[in-house]
């Protein structure tokens, strides 16, 4: 479809073909021409003999030519050495109507298109033109630069929008004019463009793409449904895009823009590029709005997150790019040797087909595809949509050359390009089984099946360079192709056969182009694919049975029933019928019913034979005993049922399937019970079917439609409860007399197994026996007289033995009637001497008047007590006395215990302490004294406790005493040895703790000891916390404030006073010597009794402290006065002087010196 992006690439292309001619391949390696088509089941289109020889017959056409238009020199140009008159036509698109053609390429200098003469350029001009479908020229448009420029254009690809607007591609230099619109090159290198026309070919809007380098192109577009443009392209060094600016990354790389359809602004750019060369060469967009690109590339390049890779070589690859330029996936054809260039990508609903160029050794998803090594062939490969290779196949010969490829509706693909000269008078190429051979650089055109085969191949041209540029289907199947012809023409007047005429050129160099409209032969039989009724089948005689203008050859339903032959039993004589309607082809096995099937349902059985053959039968089955039991035409599982055909459903048919007995009818002769199994043979056991075999039924024929179970049978014997059997139970008593019906079976009412014969088992069913009225479990009888029930009258007790015949206690008190001295008195009671005191059978609480039996009443009949002791024993009652005790009863302690009963009848023990209960007072422990004196009563080791410590007095017995003598006040501290923790001497010091104030003298002062038990280092007389051994002042008062070594601060004060000092011993002195006296006297008495009291003692003490304190106080009221007029004399005077060692003096009026050193707050007198 385009002719621009075949031209520099080419040139690439066949430089690394020169290249690879000098590299010689592997010889081990032998080349296979295609790859094999996995995973597309599409018909594969081979050639067969017949195809064959009419290939040879018809030199390889398979085309007719309807029409052929040229574009070229105008007939009164002059066309000399000099003038470079030329038409190249390149691109083809069917207008928005399908009724127009569009055609795009390249013109320059003086042409006419038909009676159509566009302006005569200086250069190079991109061109689109209109013809009709019957080959008409309709207008013509084209590019045009400056006033006396000398720039160019050439056009790439061009495409028809929705509403006829036309768009082209392509590239320029220096400048270029589209209508009113004007753009110049950057730099006057090339650069890309894109514009826009009317569907009359008036310019809307150009669009420029370039940049710093000189080759910048546009080579491919396509449109969305929206009518907005994609373009590919490629570019060098840098190029802009609006005002957006690019960077290769290295060499060429390619591109594709999103255009807008109104103004031609770029919406969005995206580049593709690696370490080596890239370009984008073609582009296609689906129905779906599905965006494809191909392209070629060196080294590597990346897509998204997909990145190909292949060293050196120029690979292609194909990928998929949404509408907002973000890609969805890539894949590649590797080239291993050699290199492969697509130029043209078409798509339809299934599959991407690829066209262009081929040489060496390629990777197609891991398989291998050889080519020519040594010159380039074309290609056409196939990919489904999401990029896997489905096959790919190429050309042969000499050099061929891809330009474009078309997509034919009625199935297939067909590729254009030329070929070139195997030497210098032939060219030749190899498409499949089809050879070509012409003169040198002739154009082809060649088809391609669906599957990947050449099918057929044509040529054209003279003798000099000739070329299919591009080619289209329309939407009838018309092939119209376009080229150019006479190229390097450099002499005398050149022509070249185009379909059955020869068209010429005046052209000098350049050419001319040339739309040939033909009428393809794919099958190549004769018949053109317009016409052919199989267009990819070889049918020369276009058979058509069935009449629907699809021949047989392609006809996968011959005969018109709607069911495809490979499932049609019946292709013919019946045709167009519609065999899919059950009412006409039951079966769908594609034979009619009413004429063609004589076994509608298809099941093996003839219709005649076949009680299940309407439109509602199951079908496509085969009768057999598995399925059809009695071969009545009836599937058993899914229409039959009655499988056995006994008359009987199979619902209600116990013997309704193999081995049962089968075509035989069911009768009440036959089959009693009517269950479908025959009486008279073993199929029925159970002629009643109660479920009660014949041989074990007591009513073998008898009542129907019921079965024998616990409820409806209750003996099982084959007699219906309800309604046949009149003893259900079987137990031999008739159900009217049977006071357990229905209940235990297999059994005989007769003789012991039932005493009082109701119908009631006595081992399990019967909880009265005898029929006395009382359960087995409650009468003393069970198995007594029956025919009588129990009653108060005939049975007093209730115990079930009847009172006349049975029963020797009537009242059941365990006195037997005779010796009972009330036979039918109080029942619901038991004699005993706690109830009855006198066993004469007359209970004592409410029947007895004397309950002792001595012969008098208790009491009068007013109440009155008569008998003192009401329970005397019995073999004492003739003993009683007046008032009705006997000896025995008598207690003369008054003690609770009889005299015959108490061991000490004349002393009562004291309360409580009778514990055995026998009138004594306990001894528990037996250790010979009472409990009422016993410390101990457990304790038979110990009696006494005289301290009340809880310890006994007796050292031999359990816990005993070892200090029996604690004070009470000490009780509360005892030991488990009985001895108080002041009765201890922690430091054996020979005092008690006690009695000692210092329990921890040291070992060593023991013998020092005070009466307190402390020790000189101990003592401390007026608890200053210094001891009096280093006390200086021994009686300080307890709350006084302290100084220095235990003096407190008055008594410090006091001794430095020479006035008072000798007063101050003095008192000291006879202080001491009271404390001494009173003391030492006191510690005397204590050793001779240390329980005496110490009180006096401790009165002197506090005295001696007065003493003290009374002298301390008036010594520190003296001093303070001293001090104070010390101070208020050394603040007046002038006479304090300071010695070396920072001492202040100072000498009062009475002469006396003070001092104060740094360390003291107050003056002191100094003494010498």
């Amino acid at each position: 479809m385009k002719e621009g992006a075949s031209g520099i690439p080419l040139i690439l292309f066949l430089t690394t073909l020169l290249l690879l001619s000098t590299i010689p391949l592997p010889a081990t390696i032998a080349p296979q021409p295609t790859i094999a088509d996995s995973g597309f089941d599409s018909e594969e289109v081979v050639l067969n003999q017949a195809q064959q020889i009419a290939i040879q017959n018809a030199g390889g056409r398979a085309s007719t030519t309807n029409w052929v238009r040229d574009a070229g020199p105008d007939a009164g140009s002059s066309n000399g050495p000099g003038d470079l008159n030329s038409v190249h036509i390149g691109a083809m698109v069917m207008d928005h109507t399908n009724t127009n053609i569009i055609v795009g390429g390249t013109l320059r200098g003086d042409v006419a298109f038909g009676s159509i003469q566009p302006a005569t350029q200086s250069g190079p001009r991109a061109f689109v033109a209109s013809l009709s479908k019957w080959g008409s020229w309709n207008w013509v448009s084209m590019t045009s630069v400056g006033p006396g420029s000398s720039g160019g254009a050439i056009l790439g690809d061009i495409a028809v929008s929705s509403t006829g607007d036309i768009w082209m591609v392509g590239s320029f230099w220096i400048d270029i004019e589209w209508g009113q619109d004007w753009e110049v090159s950057n730099g006057g290198g090339i650069d890309g463009f894109v514009a826009k026309m009317n569907s009359s070919g008036g310019w809307d809007w150009g669009t420029p793409q370039g940049g710093t380098s000189d080759l910048d192109s546009m080579h491919g577009i396509t449109l969305d449904s929206n009518d907005d443009a994609y373009v590919v392209g490629s570019f060098e060094d840098h190029t802009y895009f609006g005002n957006t600016s690019r960077n290769i990354q290295n060499g060429q790389d390619g591109y594709i823009v999103k255009i807008n359809k109104t103004n031609g602004d770029y919406v969005w750019d995206t580049i593709i590029g690696g370490n080596l060369g890239d370009n984008i060469t073609a582009i296609a967009i689906d129905s779906a709005g599905r965006i494809f690109v191909t392209g070629y590339y060196q080294g590597d390049v990346t897509f998204g997150t997909t990145t190909l890779l292949n060293v050196g070589a120029l690979s292609l690859f194909v990928a998929e790019i949404d509408s907002q330029g973000n890609w969805l996936w890539a894949n590649e054809a590797k080239a291993v040797w050699g290199g492969i260039i697509p130029y043209d990508i078409e798509v339809n609903s299934d599959s991407i087909y690829l066209g262009g160029d081929i040489v060496g050794l390629i990777e197609l998803d891991g398989q291998n595809w050889w080519v020519n090594a040594t010159v380039q062939s074309a290609f056409v490969a196939r990919l489904n949509k999401t990029g896997t290779w489905l096959w790919g196949l190429n050309s042969s010969g000499h050099t061929q050359h891809l330009q474009d490829i078309a997509l034919n509706p009625l199935g297939g693909v067909v590729a254009v390009g030329w070929f070139d000269m195997e030497h210098t008078a032939i060219a030749n190429a190899g498409f499949g089984q089809i050879s070509l051979t012409a003169a040198p650089f002739a154009a082809f055109f060649a088809g391609v099946s669906p599957t990947g085969h050449w099918m057929w191949a044509e040529s054209g041209g003279g003798p000099l360079f000739d070329s299919g540029n591009a080619a289209l289907f329309t939407s009838v199947g018309n092939l119209i192709m376009s080229g150019r012809f006479c190229v390097n023409h450099d002499g005398a007047g050149c022509s070249a056969q185009i379909g059955p005429a020869n068209y010429t050129s005046s052209a000098f160099y350049h050419g001319s182009g040339f739309v040939w409209s033909l009428n393809t032969d794919s099958d190549m039989d004769n018949v053109s694919d317009l016409n052919d009724n199989c267009p990819l089948n070889f049918n020369p005689l276009q058979e058509d049975f069935d009449s629907d203008m699809l021949g047989d050859a392609c006809d996968p339903d011959m005969d018109g029933d709607g069911r495809e032959d490979s499932n049609d039993n019946c292709i013919g004589p019946a045709i167009n019928w519609d065999s899919l309607d059950w009412s006409i082809d039951t079966d769908g096995d594609g034979c009619r019913d009413s004429d063609e099937d004589d076994d509608d349902d298809d099941d093996g059985v003839s219709d005649s034979q076949d009680d299940c053959s309407n439109s509602t039968s199951y079908k496509n089955w085969t009768a057999n005993d598995a399925n059809d039991y009695d071969q009545d035409g009836c599937h058993d599982i899914m229409e039959d049922d009655d499988d056995d055909g006994d008359g009987v459903l199979d619902n209600d048919d116990d013997c309704a399937f193999a081995p049962s007995l089968r075509n035989w009818t069911s009768t009440s002769q036959t089959d009693y019970d009517g269950d479908g199994c025959k009486d008279s043979t073993e199929e029925d056991v159970d002629s009643d079917n109660d479920g009660v075999a014949d041989a074990n039924e007591t009513c073998p024929n008898g009542l129907l439609g019921w079965t024998s179970n616990a409820t409806t049978d209750h003996d099982g014997d084959g007699c219906n409860d309800a309604q046949e059997d009149a003893d259900d139970d079987g137990d031999g008593i008739n159900d009217f007399d049977d006071d357990c019906t229905p209940m235990a079976t297999n059994w005989d009412s007769s003789g012991v197994q039932d005493l009082d014969k109701d119908g009631c088992r006595d081992v399990d069913e019967d909880d009265d026996d005898d029929g006395d009225g009382l359960d087995d479990d409650v009468d003393s009888c069970p198995r007594g007289s029956v025919g009588w029930i129990s009653g108060s009258i005939t049975d007093k007790d209730g115990d079930g033995c009847r009172d006349t015949t049975e029963d020797l206690d009537d009242d059941n008190d365990l006195i037997v009637d005779a010796d009972d001295g009330c036979p039918r008195g109080e029942t619901g009671w038991i004699s005993t001497p706690a109830l009855d005191a006198d066993r004469d059978g007359c209970r004592d609480s409410d029947e007895d008047p004397d309950d002792d039996g001595d012969g008098l009443w208790e009491f009068d009949s007013v109440g009155n007590i008569i008998d003192q002791c009401p329970n005397t024993p019995i073999s004492e009652s003739h003993l009683v006395d007046g008032v009705g005790c006997s000896p025995s009863q008598a207690d003369d302690d008054n003690d609770g215990v009889a005299n015959s009963d108490d061991e000490c009848p004349d002393v009562a023990p004291p309360e409580g302490l009778d514990r055995d209960e026998n009138g004594c007072t306990d001894d528990i422990d037996q250790d010979g004294v009472n409990d009422d004196v016993d410390a101990f009563p457990d304790d038979a080791t110990q009696t006494e406790d005289r301290d009340g410590d809880g310890y006994g007095d007796n050292l031999s017995g359990v816990y005993p005493d070892s200090c029996l003598d604690t004070p009470s006040q000490w009780i509360q501290n005892v030991l488990l040895n009985g001895c108080a923790v002041e009765e201890l001497d922690d430091d054996n010091d020979g005092l008690l703790n006690g009695y000692d104030n210092c329990s921890d003298t040291p070992p060593g002062e023991i013998g020092e000891i005070d009466s307190a038990g402390c020790s000189l280092s101990q003592i401390d007389s007026d608890g200053d916390g210094t001891p009096d051994s280093v006390d200086q002042c021994p009686d300080t008062k307890a709350d006084a404030e302290m100084g220095d070594g235990g003096c407190s601060k008055a008594q410090l004060a006091y001794s430095s006073d020479d006035g008072g000092s000798s007063l101050n011993l003095m008192a000291i002195a006879i202080a001491a010597g009271l404390l001494i006296i009173v003391v030492g006297g006191g510690a005397a008495f204590f050793l001779l009794n240390r329980d005496d009291d110490d009180s006096e003692v401790d009165d002197l003490r506090p005295q001696a402290a007065e003493v003290f304190e009374s002298l301390a106080q008036e010594k520190l009221t003296a001093t303070d006065t001293t001090e104070t007029a010390s101070t208020e004399g050394s603040d007046g005077q002038s006479g304090i002087t300071v010695d070396d060692d920072g001492i202040e003096w100072w000498q009062d009026e009475a002469g006396v010196w003070w001092y104060r050193s740094l360390s003291m707050d107050d003056w002191a007198v100094f003494e010498q």
